[in-house]
């Protein structure tokens, strides 16, 4: 009889619908039908609800992780940079120092020729 009258009040996606005119007719029995299947889907709901937070849980999680790493990212850029800039200073100074001591070395040489 339960399965008549929800058919004849029809489904909506799992859920029954029923009149308050319908339920009055229904007995004991099929009132605790109906509490099952209504406590059945309430059950597999709360399940999908709880497998669904935790996949939400994770995906914000991973983004989170992807920020901390785009984060570090930029911070070795700038420590690569600093290096970089660093190295950069130092062949310079290098080339600069070589310069004067190839320019004293020509000079030191012309002086000694020249006596």
């Amino acid at each position: 009889m339960l399965k008549n009258i929800a058919e004849r009040s029809g489904f909506v996606r799992e859920v029954l619908v029923l009149t308050e005119k319908d339920l009055r007719k229904l007995n004991r029995y099929q009132l605790l039908e109906l509490l099952i299947m209504q406590t059945e889907r309430a059950d597999k709901l709360q399940t999908k609800l709880e497998t669904t937070e935790a996949q939400l849980r994770e995906q914000e999680l991973q983004l989170s992780s992807l920020g901390s790493i785009a984060e570090a990212s930029l911070q070795l850029k700038g420590v690569f940079k600093a290096a970089q800039d660093a190295a950069d200073m130092y062949i310079a100074a290098a080339k600069k120092q070589a310069e004067s001591v190839i320019a004293e070395a020509e000079e030191e040489a012309r002086r000694i020729k020249g006596l």
